[in-house]
């Protein structure tokens, strides 16, 4: 991860990939009046996004903001679409509507929290629509306003988590800070100045992922990342395997498992998700040169772990290109390696196929 995002670590950790959960699950909670009459239009609003039905999405989301204009959870609801397109295609392309969407969202879920003051989920939509909002203006580069609003997102969850702590979506957001939190800052741990609660972290999003009305899978996705990052990654491999059936044509997954797979020193299982993410990519309306590149170099590793060195240099070569096309300005990290670490495996690797090369002559 980028180092500046240290900076801004509060406005990082809670950013909830996902919509909210229907207000069926919560049936019982009389309080939880944000959701009243929107339940089932968001329901069949997620659907459509798995489906990669985005248009259909983004009409179900503008019905909820039509019929409920003071309701956060339309704007919301539009902003994670926006959200789930731009982190798995790696695109900026819809930076500004997903700004003011998500200050819609923050404006009238102040405005719900302030005529239901003991609705937990009133905080927590409020929480997740600062984190949205956090995560935007960290890939602009206004870390002070990011980290107001990290602040505030954190602020809010806490207090959702305890109005409620049966409100189990809340511990997907606070796994993922309290986990960021200490991994992030290390240093501050080792010498005892900052409490190290990775494992609580861990644990929080484990429960997320057992009783998370709709940040189930979203944990997953967060605990594989966690398990890839400190570097237990057979449990990574497994975990991602447990979403192959519903997210085996997304980008991210299949991303997420070929990485897992290279570090795991299978270049026979790498490769083939690397070709199956690059027909993905390609096949999308939405692309990045930077995205791109990395999936041909990942193509490329493969092939040279395998010996396969002529097909690696071809797929080198074009992961090269399209590195040259890179456009820092309307492309995302992804959410392994910042791109400048990829230009510095790309470069390597050029450095061993033309060694390879040398000998054969």
């Amino acid at each position: 991860m980028n180092n500046k995002l240290t900076i801004v670590l509060f406005s990082s950790l809670l950013i909830l990939n996902s919509f909210i959960p229907s207000q069926n699950a919560y049936s019982d909670k009389k309080s939880f009046v944000v959701f009243a009459g929107v339940d089932t239009l968001v329901d069949n609003a997620i659907d459509l996004v798995y489906a990669k039905k985005y248009d259909d999405a983004m009409k179900m989301c503008d019905q909820v903001i039509q019929k409920y204009p003071e309701n956060p959870m339309g704007y919301l609801g539009q902003a994670a679409i926006y959200h789930f397109i731009m982190t798995n295609y790696r695109v900026n392309t819809f930076d500004s509507a997903y700004e003011s969407l998500t200050s819609q969202a923050i404006k009238y879920g102040e405005q719900t929290i302030q005529n239901h003051k003991d609705d937990a989920y009133a905080y927590f939509v409020l929480g997740a629509a600062y984190g949205f909002r956090g995560l935007n203006r960290i890939r602009k580069g206004q870390w002070f306003g990011a980290f107001k609003d990290g602040l505030k997102g954190v602020s809010n969850i806490k207090q959702a988590h305890a109005k409620d702590e049966t409100l189990y979506d809340t511990y997907y957001g606070l796994g993922l800070y309290y986990y960021w939190k200490s991994a992030k800052v290390k240093v501050l741990t080792f010498l005892r100045l900052m409490k190290d609660e990775r494992e609580k972290g861990i644990e929080y999003l484990q429960i997320a992922t057992q009783k998370g009305r709709f940040s189930a899978q979203e944990a997953v996705f967060a605990l594989v990342e966690i398990y890839y990052y400190e570097d237990r990654y057979q449990e990574a491999f497994d975990l991602c395997l447990s979403l192959k059936q519903r997210f085996e044509d997304d980008p991210t997954w299949s991303y997420l498992i070929a990485k897992i797979a290279e570090k795991l020193n299978r270049p026979h299982d790498a490769l083939p998700y690397f070709s199956k993410l690059l027909t993905l990519l390609e096949e999308s309306p939405f692309q990045a040169n930077s995205f791109l590149a990395e999936c041909h170099h990942g193509i490329a590793n493969a092939c040279f772990e395998l010996d396969q060195y002529d097909r690696a240099r071809e797929q080198l070569n074009l992961a090269l290109e399209y590195s040259r096309r890179w456009d820092k300005m309307n492309e995302i990290e992804g959410p392994l390696l910042d791109f400048d670490k990829v230009l510095e495996r790309m470069r390597l690797l050029d450095q061993e196929l033309n060694k390879i090369s040398q000998r054969g002559n």
